[in-house]
């Protein structure tokens, strides 16, 4: 039961923060600070990590959770998909030479 418990837990931080790093990456790019996109791609890369890690657990451990879902691949392919875009938007221009 508690493995249970923490494995949605971690989805859903990771559907939270997948959120929370839209709604920031939206706001940045409405002030022209794409520089400040870095740090939430950054930020999915660990949210990432940490996914990955307990897929890798639950399933090499045989919890028999994942097994009926397939929404943390998911997540994770949204986050992934999110750490693209945003390393591509944070690029900042150069400046250009006088």
């Amino acid at each position: 039961m508690l493995a249970s418990i923490i494995y949605w837990a971690i989805i859903f931080v990771c559907i939270a923060w997948a959120v929370l790093s839209v709604w920031f990456s939206i706001f940045y790019l409405s002030r022209k600070e794409n520089g400040n996109l870095w740090a939430f791609a950054f930020f999915n890369v660990i949210a990432a990590i940490v996914q990955a890690i307990s897929l890798v657990i639950y399933r090499t451990w045989g919890f028999g959770v994942t097994q009926y879902s397939s929404l943390i691949y998911v997540v994770l392919a949204v986050l992934l998909g999110l750490t693209v875009i945003q390393a591509v938007l944070g690029r900042e221009p150069k400046p250009k030479a006088a």
